[in-house]
């Protein structure tokens, strides 16, 4: 029996699925323009996934980085902590970051009237059929409507938390976050080059052969990654990749950016708010707050755009005029050459997707790394992978736009009927077809979109058209009853009654690392290690 047992366990044994999957490459060198986040992030994940390329990123102390506050998705953290093996304690003692648990919309429907899109799974159905909105539809979103956050402390003092099953993501000060990583590429044994490209050399195929500065004239690697932003020095500049613009879905084009005091009442949230000719961003951080008005040019100046903000939130000490375009190349690789963060795209930043879009994309990357150039198959499924993701930020950032009935200013208006939103038409029909799209009304099968194996699944659209109460059909019945929904209801109050809010989480910072920190990066069985 035990020759058959051995010979079972042999047979079913599977442990080599547990390898990275990473494919082999013969790419020797790789050279990154550009540090920042995207370049710091390109390194280390690439150090981790292929440690035998030799990395050296390119960038300038002459060139400043854009540093606002950044907000993130929930991808960051099994990013950072799980897949980089980055200690979450020392990034919370460097980088100093809050907890982000959604944004909160004051957006959709005019008046006192806000919503939020949190990170876990909601029964908005029920909430909108029974009383109109969608507040109610889980604990994490009474939560962020109390500010507070999915830790309990009872009568005694004792804490219990909830972090291990209720998903996260980060508020960051871009300047904690790029000081950090720039510590932890250097310890990872990355070079950097501190000197500015000045020419970028191009061989009789079009492939970049080197690069060059007044201090070095000779830069050459195997592939290039282009991590230089906006200014996309080498996929847009030198190889004149085509731009593919994303105007007629998001007119907005500049953002002035600001910040203010909050006397440590930390919000755990996002927040997103309508303005006349676009929208404004708050981002908490431990004792302040930083804002962002996300406007056209088309329909209102900077001089106006500062005096609507000073209106709205009072003077302001300073601030600053980010210039953008929303917008993808057509590849992100091309010839020897990939792109990373806005080197390659932007979208304005409603839902946040910034860092999202630069790990996605890292992450591609690392999955379908070519041999060579001459790997065509994986390059054309690298090309394919992350436009299409880009394409579908687009749409649903374009559902925001079009049916934000807040205001009634030109802006507005010209958004409500002129915003072309792609594919999303196609699921906004589906909803009104049959809501929610979460969920089949058969039952518990799961819903289905074009978009699910993509970025934003059936359970965000769910979000943002009932939270915008873009609901032009009948609503079939909820299997949950009256009775069992307001029950819940009931019990999400006395929990968000007995929970604490973010700045009394940290206001004994060694407490809140050693009592809920320690406790829920060394869980096994956490959302963080499964994603």
């Amino acid at each position: 029996m035990k020759k058959i047992n051995d010979h079972i366990n042999n047979a079913f044994d599977l442990s080599y699925l547990d390898s990275t999957g990473f494919p082999d490459t013969r790419f020797n060198t790789v050279g990154i323009l550009g540090g920042g986040t995207a370049g710091y992030l390109t390194a280390l994940a690439l150090r981790r996934a292929h440690p035998k390329l030799q990395i050296t990123i390119i960038e300038s102390s002459k060139i400043p980085v854009i540093g606002v506050g950044e907000s993130t998705t929930t991808e960051i953290v099994p990013f950072l902590h799980h897949f980089l093996g980055l200690d979450p304690i020392e990034f919370f003692q460097e980088v100093k970051p809050t907890l982000k648990f959604g944004i909160e919309f004051d957006w959709g429907y005019p008046g006192d009237y806000k919503f939020n899109f949190n990170f876990f799974a909601a029964h908005h159905l029920e909430s909108y059929y029974y009383e109109g909105d969608i507040k109610n539809s889980s604990w994490p979103s009474v939560l962020i409507h109390n500010k507070k956050i999915p830790i309990i402390r009872d009568a005694s003092g004792e804490m219990a938390s909830f972090l291990t099953s209720i998903p996260f993501s980060y508020h960051i000060d871009n300047k904690n976050l790029i000081q950090y990583l720039h510590k932890k590429v250097m310890s990872a044994g990355i070079s950097i080059l501190d000197t500015e490209v000045k020419n970028i050399h191009l061989d009789d195929n079009k492939f970049v052969s080197s690069l060059s500065s007044d201090d070095h004239k000779n830069i050459k690697f195997d592939f290039y990654i282009d991590c230089s932003g906006f200014r996309s020095k080498i996929l847009g500049n030198a190889l004149k990749t085509p731009f593919i613009s994303y105007e007629s879905t998001l007119i907005t084009d500049k953002a002035l950016t600001f910040d203010m005091p909050n006397n440590q009442n930390i919000d755990p949230f996002t927040s997103v708010i309508t303005m006349n000719n676009g929208w404004c961003w708050k981002i908490p951080m431990r004792t302040e707050d930083h804002y962002g008005y996300v406007f056209s040019s088309k329909f209102c100046s900077e001089e106006e755009a500062l005096e609507e903000v000073q209106k709205k939130f009072g003077k302001i000490k300073s601030h600053k005029i980010i210039n953008f375009r929303s917008g993808r190349h057509e590849l992100a690789w091309n010839k020897n050459v990939f792109s990373v963060g806005n080197a390659y795209a932007f979208i304005e930043p409603l839902e946040s997707t910034a860092i999202q879009t630069v790990i996605q994309t890292i992450m591609t990357l690392c999955k379908l790394m070519p041999n060579s150039t001459n790997d065509i198959s994986s390059i054309t499924g690298i090309n394919k992978e992350i436009a299409a993701s880009w394409d579908t930020f687009r749409s649903f950032i374009g559902v925001h736009y079009k049916f934000n009935k807040k205001l009634d200013t030109e802006f507005w208006k010209w958004c409500r009927d002129n915003t072309e939103i792609g594919d999303a038409a196609e699921i906004i029909k589906l909803f009104n077809e049959r809501p929610p799209l979460s969920k089949t009304n058969f039952g518990s099968a799961e819903g289905f979109t074009a978009h699910e194996p993509l970025v934003f699944n059936s359970n965000s659209y769910d979000t943002i058209l009932f939270g915008q109460k873009e609901v032009h059909t009948k609503l079939p019945m909820p299997l949950m009853t009256k009775e069992d929904y307001f029950s819940k209801c009931e019990s999400y109050k006395f929990l968000s009654d007995a929970a604490i809010t973010q700045q009394e989480l940290f206001a004994d910072e060694e407490m809140a690392i050693e009592e809920v920190f320690i406790p829920l990066f060394s869980d096994q069985d956490s959302w963080i290690v499964e994603t």
